[in-house]
């Protein structure tokens, strides 16, 4: 992948489906490209605002006092069950605006990364294929494992929160880190090996694809070099070092071909 967005822009109606969504990230982004929280004040975001109450409105019924709703909701004095599908209604109107709005900057902005209808693969003996893996080991009985799968899961996982999957694109392999609370639609990442899809994503450093390796990833001291004679000498070949971007993923989504 050529260091910048490459081809055409992923707009909200390029999307059937969205397995994947970083919201709390993408709100991150557009605070800091609007210098913090998003000032409803202005006429542009009150008549934003205004559009979002009545679409919301329209779908739970004409009549209905959404901010009334809401608040009575908040203050425990309302119907519990309508306010539910309301609070539903509303989270998901918002959802939507943010993922709109953090498209329309990401679009535009040549920090923000895309990876094209692209499949991604865990890396051997790493800590996602392990997670993969160990999913499908909890259908056995545990009276018929050796150990305590769980026990197993929580003392090798932990609270470990993201997890990396590689992408070859354009014969150049990058580290794709996903969020393990963003996957939607009850996707997960053993899901991801069979779907071709866009990413977008922000570089946040880079990594040797070996340190992904279980036994390698808290390998962080730097050894002593040995010096050897062909490099005394200056009769050596330099070993290529598989250094790769690393890129925290915001958004994967279904687009249009």
């Amino acid at each position: 992948m050529t260091e910048k967005k490459r081809g055409k822009e992923l707009r909200i109606d390029n999307l059937v489906k969205i397995p994947y969504f970083d919201e709390e990230a993408a709100q991150d982004y557009l605070d800091m490209c609007n210098g913090g929280h998003l000032d409803w004040s202005t006429d542009e975001n009150k008549e934003r605002l205004g559009k979002i109450i009545g679409e919301i409105e329209a779908e739970v019924g004409g009549g209905i006092n959404v901010l009334a709703m809401l608040k009575a909701t908040f203050q425990g004095k309302g119907d519990m069950g309508y306010s539910s599908i309301v609070s539903k209604v509303v989270d998901s109107k918002l959802q939507n605006t943010l993922l709109t709005d953090y498209l329309a900057r990401a679009n535009g902005d040549d920090n923000v990364y895309k990876f094209e209808s692209v499949t991604v693969a865990p890396y051997p003996n790493s800590f996602t294929m392990y997670k993969m893996f160990s999913s499908y080991l909890t259908i056995v009985p545990k009276e018929q494992m050796p150990i305590d799968m769980e026990k197993l899961n929580q003392a090798i996982l932990g609270e470990r929160g993201y997890y990396e999957m590689i992408v070859d694109d354009e014969n150049k392999k990058s580290i794709l880190r996903f969020n393990i609370n963003a996957f939607r639609n009850n996707y997960n990442l053993a899901d991801f090996l069979k779907m071709k899809l866009t990413y977008y994503g922000v570089p946040v450093g880079k990594l040797n694809l070996e340190n992904l390796k279980i036994e390698n990833e808290f390998n962080y001291i730097n050894k002593p070099e040995r010096v050897s004679a062909e490099r005394v000498f200056g009769d050596v070949t330099e070993e290529s070092v598989d250094e790769c971007t690393v890129y925290d993923v915001i958004i994967a989504g279904v687009s249009h071909e």
